[in-house]
């Protein structure tokens, strides 16, 4: 068996580095010179978008966690939202009470509030504008029914609408 031993592979139309070969054994696949697919210790690394027409994965993670699963924060006592809480599911046992404040979220954070007790619960959305669904004022203060569950979604980083089973 021969051996060809080479660092780069390039095109001869270009001048520019197709793949490259590292001493550590990793190989990178490049565009324009620029890595987009590399191999690791651990896997593939890709640089940019990746196209398929199916994948198949045991988890599907991003910043903030599993994508199939929404992380819950539980509460038994008053619940001041933080940004942390973007992308949860707060369990408010009970009966504590929720603050959503201001200047703490941002366009897009989504949050649900899950009343786990058998009293109502107040929200009360601290400097932000809350708009309750199919209802045209705004809101400083929400009741989410005993066993209640509600989502707010923000719009702005000061507009947030809540929807939901029980909220008022």
């Amino acid at each position: 068996m021969s051996t060809i031993k080479v660092d780069d592979i390039q095109s001869r139309q270009s001048t520019d580095d197709a793949i490259s070969l590292a001493s550590d054994s990793s190989v990178s696949l490049k565009h324009s010179a620029s890595a987009k697919l590399t191999t690791t210790a651990t896997g593939v690394s890709i640089t940019g978008a990746c196209a398929a027409t199916s994948v198949t994965a045991t988890s599907v993670e991003d910043s903030k966690g599993d994508l199939r699963n929404i992380p819950q924060r539980a509460q038994a006592s008053a619940i001041t939202l933080v940004a942390a809480d973007a992308g949860k599911h707060v369990v408010a046992n009970n009966s504590a009470n929720v603050t959503i404040p201001a200047s703490v979220f941002s366009i897009g954070d989504a949050i649900t509030i899950v009343n786990n007790s058998g009293s109502d619960i107040t929200i009360t959305c601290s400097a932000v504008t809350t708009y309750l669904a199919n209802d045209t004022s705004t809101k400083s203060s929400l009741t989410l029914k005993a066993r209640g569950i509600a989502t707010f979604l923000f719009v702005s980083t000061t507009v947030v609408y809540g929807s939901g089973a029980g909220l008022e």
